[in-house]
């Protein structure tokens, strides 16, 4: 019988947080893809009941598991983003009224507190916000869409022309970051 508290249910509150505005989508997929792949270490019924697992001895087992993977900052960014995705899991599940993320300053916020002091408010409210396919028209700039199987294909779009090797590894590195096992 299921009690709310397994693996799929913290999956479930990720997707549903993300839905209804209770945390921004990309902190719901971030803390979402490293649940999915450390909690995947997990035997049998071992993931039924997460306020019985031992997070740090389950990071550990990943750790030993997927070192060679990742990198090791990379490593203890899922092991923060897990404690951080089964804490909220728990306060939402004990209080669902009151839960609440606290999140960065939206970059809107923080251009707005980087303006100069000649400027008002209403100054930058009123300033149109710049146009994306504006950005896709840079004549530096790279587009291509890349067919990953079947009837699935994936645009990448704003790539600089003068992309460096490292940084395109650093960009591999995010798409491994997202695949699920």
């Amino acid at each position: 019988m299921a009690n709310g508290y397994s693996t799929a249910d913290l999956l479930d509150f990720l997707g549903h947080a993300s839905d209804k505005g209770l945390m921004p989508t990309a902190t719901a997929t971030a803390l979402g893809v490293a649940s999915r792949n450390v909690l995947g270490v997990l035997d049998g019924n071992e993931d039924q009941d997460l306020r019985q697992v031992d997070l740090d001895g389950v990071i550990k087992r990943f750790t030993n598991k997927r070192a060679k993977d990742f990198n090791p900052s990379s490593l203890k960014e899922y092991a923060r983003r897990v404690h951080k995705a089964v804490e909220l899991f728990l306060s939402w599940k004990e209080d669902p009224a009151n839960f609440t993320v606290k999140t960065r300053a939206p970059i809107t916020a923080r251009r707005k507190d980087s303006v100069s002091r000649t400027e008002s408010a209403s100054d930058v409210v009123s300033r149109p916000l710049p146009n994306p396919a504006a950005a896709n028209q840079d004549p530096n700039g790279y587009q291509s869409a890349f067919p990953i199987r079947t009837g699935v294909v994936v645009r990448i779009s704003n790539l600089p022309g003068d992309l460096t090797p490292a940084e395109a590894e650093r960009l591999a590195k995010f798409v491994r970051m997202l695949a699920v096992e």
